[in-house]
């Protein structure tokens, strides 16, 4: 692989990467705050658990007082970003049939969706897991 291939592979692994973070991150787990009368000159948007983030406090027996939502659904944001950017990248990479691309992408994606939320439940179980005293 030549050098200006491998640099433009990875700029568009950041391209993608940030597209879907900022999307995520922007559409999916902040709750606009209404505009009230002028009284609060700004009102900080609140954060809802995502369905992935309802998942992980299942699975992994997360205490939700514990939770700082802000950083949950950053972390949710960022593992998803990184499995869309990194599969896309990759099938790019192989020269065969569009059949073939998205058959591998479509394995490629349930393997890296059960690694990296594993991964990241693991992590959270150890920062905010019921029964962890710290």
């Amino acid at each position: 692989m030549k050098q200006s291939e491998l640099l433009y592979n990875l700029t568009f692994f950041i391209v993608i990467f940030l597209i879907v973070y900022i999307f995520c991150y922007y559409f999916s787990g902040r709750i606009r705050p209404k505009k009230n009368s002028g009284k609060d000159k700004k009102s900080k948007p609140n954060f809802k658990l995502m369905n992935e983030g309802k998942f992980l406090i299942m699975r992994y027996n997360l205490d939700e007082k514990k939770i700082n939502l802000k950083w949950f659904n950053r972390g949710i944001c960022f593992c998803n970003a990184f499995i869309i950017a990194f599969t896309s990248t990759f099938i790019s990479l192989i020269p065969l049939n569009i059949f073939y691309q998205l058959a591998i992408a479509f394995v490629l994606l349930f393997a890296l969706i059960y690694s990296i939320f594993e991964i990241y439940g693991r992590y959270l179980n150890k920062k905010w897991g019921k029964y962890n005293d710290k």
